[in-house]
């Protein structure tokens, strides 16, 4: 058997940026990475080209045997696509060594258009004959070789182009009548949030330090830092790994309220900061990617970085133009007041005094926080309070925006409003936020029901 691994480098090519190789073997497979630079998508995208395409590697490598015969060759396609959705468990038993579980429908067009694109790729970039299904005359093991090394074998490869133009367009028109199988239920997308009622017990008891609950020192007693972080997600409605992007500079004093926090989170790279010119005095604009690596020892946004420093940026309705910022709106005014006073209490007493690191938040070590040390701490406070950290209990990082959606509805704020104020590129972004429980549809039905006359059952000769 084949096996292939997903590896985070980074690309000298994009200016170091993180990127995925899929090593087949030991050897990287040299057209993916060419295909996804040329994409240019995020790490997430990129996660999933190289699943894909490493899932179709690893299922070749096993059952490509099955279909040598040219009267089988065209059914490949459609075994793998089964074999995707309903894993290659027959009665318990896996004679394949794939160890494939069934997957959703979801996850099966996820995997599977991105191979398609991939292969569609290659037959516009080099006229190989497109995938789903193959028709080809390529032997077991020449197929294998093009998809480990398909620059150094390019005649006997999987997809190498046998047939002439008209007859390779031709296959793959009749290739995308194999549909994939289809389900035909929908699911509620419930909206999970964290819950409520365990906010405050979260944010005072999960977070405190650990043999420091007697402390009477606030700086000392609790792990500030996180409870910031944490405040700007759940009444502030940001992602988990937004507020890490914050820099020292980007907190104010509102102008309307002198204890009230006035944010603002810069994109990343493209957002604006001032500097003085040190030749001429004058007071200067430039990106933060490029104050970085002029003014702070050649550092890049945390999105370019890897391990624990990254942070991801998912893209964000900004509400200054010129400084390429969005603005915090308090869920809770009270929250961007407890906001302040904890700030200033952290720049004070915690933050580490690091010379050309202008991030907020720091590690110990004085570092950037990445997202994997931000959610590494916020489950520990979950765990700390008795609950478990998960997706399907809204007890995860993004519940806590989940909770700000879920308080919008009970505020009874417009999709444009709410747009803005979770600032989504797009209105509709916000549904899955918004979504109404079960619970909440039950208790409005209840609600109205019980204010009128049954309109239907009628018991007995009333």
């Amino acid at each position: 058997m084949v096996y292939t691994e997903s590896v985070l480098v980074r690309d000298s090519l994009r200016a170091d940026a993180p990127t995925i190789i899929l090593l087949v073997g030991a050897a990287p497979f040299e057209q993916l990475l060419e295909f996804l630079r040329e994409k240019c998508v995020s790490l997430s995208a990129e996660r999933t080209y190289a699943q894909a395409t490493g899932r179709f590697i690893e299922w070749l490598s096993v059952r490509a045997v099955e279909f040598t015969d040219t009267s089988k060759r065209s059914l490949s396609y459609t075994a793998f696509v089964h074999d995707l959705r309903f894993g290659t468990y027959r009665d318990g038993v896996d004679e394949t060594g794939l160890h494939w579980r069934a997957t959703s429908q979801k996850n099966l067009k996820r995997l599977v258009n991105g191979l398609i694109e991939f292969s569609d790729w290659l037959n516009r970039r080099y006229g190989m004959t497109m995938l789903n299904p193959i028709h080809n005359h390529a032997s077991t093991a020449d197929q294998l070789i093009f998809w480990r090394k398909w620059n150094k074998q390019r005649s006997g490869s999987l997809l190498a182009h046998t047939k002439s133009r008209h007859a390779a367009d031709e296959s793959a028109y009749y290739a995308r009548q194999v549909k994939l199988p289809r389900n035909g239920n929908e699911t509620l997308t419930e909206a999970k949030a964290f819950p409520a009622e365990r906010l405050d017990e979260l944010l005072w008891q999960g977070f405190i330090n650990p043999g420091k609950a007697r402390d009477s020192r606030p700086w000392v007693k609790y792990n500030i830092r996180d409870i910031l972080v944490s405040l700007l997600c759940v009444y502030g409605g940001c992602r988990a790994s937004e507020p890490l992007h914050l820099w020292v500079d980007d907190v104010f004093v509102d102008p309307n309220d002198p204890e009230l926090a006035l944010v603002l989170i810069h994109e990343p790279s493209e957002g604006t900061v001032g500097y003085v010119d040190a030749i001429t005095g004058a007071r200067r604009t430039t990106t933060r990617a490029d104050f970085l690596q002029r003014f702070c020892a050649g550092r890049k946004p945390l999105t370019r970085e890897t391990g624990r420093r990254h942070a991801g940026w998912k893209g964000a309705l900004l509400t200054h133009r010129t400084r390429k910022a969005f603005q915090i709106f308090w869920i809770d005014k009270n929250a961007g007041r407890i906001f302040l006073t904890l700030w200033r209490l952290y720049i004070q007493h915690i933050r580490p005094v690091t010379p050309q690191m202008p991030w907020a938040f720091l590690t110990k070590s004085g570092q950037p926080l990445g997202a994997e040390g931000y959610e590494d701490s916020f489950n520990a406070a979950v765990r700390r309070i008795g609950l478990t950290p998960a997706k399907w209990a809204g007890t995860s990082s993004h519940g806590l925006r989940h909770r700000y959606g879920q308080w919008l509805n009970d505020l009874g704020l417009g999709n444009k409003e709410g747009q803005v104020a979770m600032h989504h590129l797009n209105a509709k972004s916000q549904e899955v936020y918004r979504q109404l429980g079960v619970d909440k549809v039950a208790d409005a039905i209840g609600k109205i029901t019980a204010m009128q006359q049954p309109l239907f059952l009628r018991i007995g000769n009333q």
